[in-house]
């Protein structure tokens, strides 16, 4: 599962593998603080055809970000 909390992108996830004689299972856990202006709202995540997990979101830089809110006021 991938999840955002209080601005880090949180990825857990958990492998099986079964077969005539073992059973096996492993965990994984990985949070990363995401910078500023990333827009949480529009992370998106899938795998690939070669199966990495790529977690994408939009970035908008502080000056922009401050430049739109301005704008928005006037």
């Amino acid at each position: 599962t991938v999840s955002v909390k209080n601005n880090e992108s949180i990825v857990k996830g958990e492998r099986r593998h079964k077969d005539d004689n073992n059973f096996e299972r492993s965990f994984l856990f990985k949070s990363t603080t995401l910078p500023p202006g990333t827009q949480i709202k529009q992370l998106q995540s899938h795998l690939t055809d070669n199966d990495q997990l790529k977690i994408e979101a939009p970035y908008v830089e502080k000056k922009e970000a401050a430049k739109s809110v301005e704008e928005q006021k006037k």
